[in-house]
């Protein structure tokens, strides 16, 4: 079985955008090639939420080519729901549950929830984040490119950390999921233009 290594990627972004972002412009990724699926929920949840929350994943949505793309922070590793289709919300997670019906199938995907599940339990110890047990979770982004390859992005912005039951997720769809799809993983890291990521990713730089 191919081993699918998750890639740690850097990305830079102007401090502008980040502004307009937080002040409610979304016109970076409402004017970018990203499916309409991921500027419909995270221009929504973003109005919600006026700060800083889901520009990575918009910002990252809008520079990278697809043909088919979701944002999700749905539990589709491991609840019975993604697989029965039971009990969705209608605007974005029935889209979501066909897209998994389409293009990974539920013969794949019950699989892939059953080694989440497997492995949750045998390690449960290890999942307390915040004070409560998490279960895996897939990352933000889900991606198609051109060729079907499946592309998964973690974004995380300067100052935030991942999660043992992120990277579980990561590591799970790789493995797994990549038995029988073309997948990459990538847990992208995003930073202000003119800052040296070195400096801002490395807790140790300043005490060398």
């Amino acid at each position: 079985m191919s081993k699918i290594e998750i890639q740690n990627e850097f990305i830079s972004y102007p401090e502008s955008l980040l502004e307009g972002w937080k002040a409610g412009d979304h016109s970076m990724l409402t004017q970018s090639n990203a499916s309409d699926y991921i500027k419909n929920i995270l221009t929504t949840k973003a109005k919600t939420r006026q700060n800083r929350r889901f520009f990575g994943e918009a910002y990252i949505a809008s520079k990278i080519e697809m043909t088919e793309g979701w944002y999700n922070s749905f539990k589709w590793l491991t609840a019975d729901k993604w697989l029965t289709g039971e009990g969705l919300e209608s605007e974005f997670e029935k889209p979501f549950h066909e897209a998994l019906m389409k293009h990974i199938g539920a013969s794949v995907l019950s699989k892939l929830q059953a080694k989440a599940n497997d492995f949750f339990y045998t390690h449960k110890g290890k999942f307390i984040y915040e004070g409560h047990y998490k279960k895996p979770v897939a990352p933000d982004l889900w991606l198609i490119d051109k060729k079907g390859h499946f592309k998964f992005i973690e974004s995380k912005l300067p100052g935030d950390t991942i999660a043992p039951h992120q990277i579980a997720g990561l590591a799970l769809i790789g493995k797994y999921l990549g038995e029988s799809y073309p997948v990459s993983i990538t847990l992208m890291n995003l930073y202000p233009e003119n800052v040296d990521p070195v400096k801002l990713y490395s807790e140790f730089y300043n005490m060398i």
